[in-house]
């Protein structure tokens, strides 16, 4: 009697025991698939901690990651900065504003790329081309002051290791914020492609010229089309 006593003693202790500590951990979603979803720019600052969000953003920075890798939306001046920023921004900022032709919803494309599981690191690439009426992105690239040689309609540019956060909101599951870093571990490659669809280096921009800095998004229900036209 007494031993069943000592036993069921021992059977409910451990249970208390293992109610705290026997529980599964859980599980963090893949990193690829916190980031899918349709993003506002919503912060942006470069490597002083100076706000640039009205400087990237015009009329408003919003993105949609999907599944199969792809990216589209209105990025196009924030990666045009993000590569050739400079002196000549101010100048090249208003015909950036003409060339990408948002207000028709003609939007850029682009890809990213994960690795399976949680990494905090993640490739982007941009593809960039200005609509044609505007005189495409051959103008900016003049006035950015890109030689005549290496003037291409369609350029891919590529960031490798960028630092993604998508913290959970305080006390919840949410994840509607995502953070990209282009720092010091970020590098990057520009390539145009041939005929054939084959991957060339472009040479016309220094890849170790692009702008550090920091870039929030938040999670939007609203689709791309919305979005901008609430920024019209």
């Amino acid at each position: 009697m007494i031993k069943n006593r000592l036993f069921l003693g021992s059977v409910f202790i451990l249970s208390i025991l293992c109610t705290g500590s026997c529980k599964k951990a859980e599980v963090e979603p893949p990193t690829k698939t916190l980031m899918q979803g349709t993003w506002e720019l919503t912060a942006a600052t470069n490597a002083s901690g100076q706000d640039i969000l009205g400087t990237v953003a015009f009329p408003v920075t919003a993105i949609q990651l999907t599944d199969d890798n792809g990216m589209l939306g209105t990025q196009g001046p924030m990666f045009t900065y993000e590569v050739y920023g400079g002196s000549q921004w101010v100048t090249a900022s208003a015909k950036i504003k003409q060339a990408f032709d948002y207000a028709n919803f003609r939007f850029n494309t682009g890809e990213y790329f994960v690795d399976a599981g949680n990494p905090t690191r993640f490739t982007v690439e941009a593809k960039l081309q200005a609509t044609a009426l505007a005189g495409g992105l051959t103008d900016v690239l003049t006035i950015m002051g890109v030689d005549q040689s290496w003037l291409q309609q369609v350029i891919y540019h590529k960031f490798i290791n960028v630092k993604v956060t998508i913290p959970k909101v305080d006390n919840t599951t949410d994840r509607n914020t995502m953070i990209w870093e282009f720092d010091n571990m970020t590098t990057a490659s520009y390539n145009y492609k041939d005929g054939q669809g084959n991957s060339i280096i472009w040479g016309g921009w220094p890849v170790s010229n692009f702008s550090k800095g920091i870039f929030t998004f938040t999670k939007r229900v609203s689709g791309l089309n919305d979005i901008v036209t609430a920024h019209i």
